[in-house]
């Protein structure tokens, strides 16, 4: 009798311990069969099991976020985890922010990693982070409500400000381009029926609309040009010369008809940082009118959208690659590592939806 008081506690405990340390076990198990198996709803299912008990596993909120975007650029696209994948961006960008270490020491998961040769995880998975959300409010959400379009800039802007891929992306640059274009051109609409009341003569009013489309254009001519920048340095040829030519579009626009000096604004515009999209866009100063001026023979209704979605011009559209890491050991969702041969994959463009 003695004895059993003194030690059945102790087995309560140590049973009670090695049944928690099984189920443990066991949702990291599921957990990396999943992602092996490449199946989201499993990932989801176990990645959500395992947050319920360690919220702070940085890890698994990046699986889940990587795995619910990579069904956003799927071919068909599924939404059914957009939600969830901002959620869990958003989430993962709050725990590296708020320096909650990655257990595995890669800022992933399997396929589902950040830290590579070229990048350090911790940048990387920030910037894709911020991808993932802009991405999905961009070209999911935003294809019904043009407010969710606006909300993705920040950002793809953001995206760009870390050691990441998507730092040296052009299509984020391209997209950010595109918005402050469409802006331009709706902005033509209420230009062009003032001008229709004032007899199709310009007045100050008609000016205000027409430097606040060349202020948008200036913001549009930035990004575009460090899209073509970026193409060029990748040798991308097809999505450089689109690119050229819709800078010349643009800076036909801003300047009358004239391009001299696109060139030299090309060729400096890396040396200055990229405009923040939450800050005001600054209007182009135009003449007063005169009774005798006319509108302006370049309107905004000669520049044509830029469609940078799934359906768009044909260029090969890259996107970050989810990269694992050269190693001699496998590193699995629970920390442990088995002695392996992992191959890289580099962070370079891949055909179109892809990652």
């Amino acid at each position: 009798v003695d004895y059993l008081k003194a030690n059945v506690p102790a087995m309560e405990k140590f049973i009670a311990t090695s049944e928690a340390t099984k189920v443990k076990g066991d949702r990291y198990t599921n957990f990396d069969k999943a992602i092996d198996a490449s199946n989201t709803a499993g990932i989801f299912t176990s990645g959500k099991e395992i947050l319920a008990q360690e919220p702070d596993f940085v890890d698994v909120t990046i699986a889940l976020a990587s795995a619910g975007f990579d069904q956003s650029i799927a071919n068909p696209p599924v939404d059914t985890f957009s939600n969830d994948t901002i959620t869990y961006s958003k989430m993962a960008i709050q725990q590296i922010e708020a320096n909650k270490s990655s257990k595995t020491g890669n800022y992933g998961v399997k396929k589902y990693s950040y830290k590579t040769d070229q990048f350090g995880g911790k940048e990387n998975a920030l910037g894709l982070m911020n991808y993932n959300i802009g991405y999905i409010l961009y070209y999911r959400q935003g294809k019904n409500d043009p407010a969710k379009k606006k909300e993705a800039l920040p950002y793809f802007f953001k995206s760009t400000q870390y050691n990441a891929f998507s730092k040296t992306d052009p299509f984020v640059y391209q997209t950010i381009g595109a918005w402050y274009l469409d802006e331009a051109i709706r902005m033509n609409a209420d230009r062009d029926a003032k001008l229709k009341e004032a007899g199709n003569k310009d007045t100050d009013e008609t000016l205000a609309v027409l430097g606040m489309q060349k202020g948008y254009v200036d913001r549009s001519i930035d990004a575009y040009a460090r899209a073509y920048k970026l193409a060029s340095a990748a040798a991308d040829t097809k999505r450089k010369d689109a690119l050229y030519a819709k800078l010349k579009e643009l800076y036909a626009f801003r300047y009358d008809g004239k391009t001299e000096g696109i060139d030299a604004f090309v060729a400096t515009v890396m040396n200055n940082p990229m405009p923040d999209p939450t800050s005001a866009v600054t209007p182009v100063k135009e003449a007063p009118a005169t009774t005798t001026t006319t509108s302006s023979t370049v309107k905004s209704s000669a520049m044509t959208s830029d469609t940078t979605s799934e359906n768009s011009t044909g260029m090969a559209k890259p996107i970050p690659t989810k990269t694992s890491v050269t190693t001699d050991t496998k590193t699995t969702s629970n920390g442990t590592t088995t002695k392996t041969k992992t191959a890289v994959k580099k962070p370079a463009p891949k055909k179109k939806k892809t990652r």
